[in-house]
């Protein structure tokens, strides 16, 4: 066999080898089951029904949520309107760094349960980036745990502050010129997403 034909037979090889490698790829595109995904408005009810973001022992059987408004604010118009250390008040800048999510939660079971607010993250528009929970430093706004519960058939509203994700007052000092959003509040078993948009101010 010639150096010719050898060469051919290999590219030949590389050929099939890549369209069964392809092949198997789509195959696996088109028929993995997809997760269902939801998309519900500013001011609509959201029922959890036990959907979950990390673990199916999230208790959110009986709890929804509810976006009932969105800002964007300065770290110090926060903290005066929602906080409760105004020592950390002229500390942080004047940047207008936080969207504050003021959101609704609902819980009409008999058990306590609970919502991983954590992992609500808070995409904008333009879906490049996302925005977290600010818990992450000392002078966090969130002063509660990465979750959140309410008494049974109690609701709650929660001003929730979410910043870009990045270290300590470098949080504060990128400004947040988006005004349309989107919050996850459910991966699993179907992905729930909240649109909302922050009114002129």
């Amino acid at each position: 066999m010639g150096t010719r034909t050898r060469r051919v037979l290999i590219a030949l090889a590389a050929a099939a080898v890549a369209i069964a490698v392809g092949a198997r790829i789509w195959w696996v595109n088109a028929t993995f089951p997809a997760i269902p995904l939801e998309y519900y408005e500013e001011g609509e009810w959201v029922a959890l029904e036990g959907c979950f973001h990390n673990s199916d022992s999230e208790p959110t059987q009986d709890y929804s949520v509810r976006v009932e408004g969105v800002s964007v604010m300065t770290y110090d118009e926060y903290m005066g309107a929602y906080g409760d250390r105004p020592e950390e008040i002229g500390r942080h800048g004047d940047q207008r760094s936080i969207v504050c999510v003021d959101l609704r939660i609902r819980n009409d079971g008999d058990e306590q349960g609970g919502f991983f607010l954590i992992a609500a993250l808070l995409t904008p528009e333009r879906g490049n980036e996302y925005l977290q929970l600010d818990i992450f430093s000392e002078a966090s706004l969130w002063p509660y745990n990465t979750g959140i519960s309410t008494e049974p058939h109690t609701e709650r509203l929660v001003h929730v502050p979410y910043v870009v994700n990045a270290l300590d007052d470098e949080a504060y000092a990128n400004p947040i010129d988006d005004r349309a959003f989107t919050l996850l509040v459910s991966q699993m078993p179907v992905r729930k997403m909240i649109r909302m948009t922050v009114e002129d101010e």
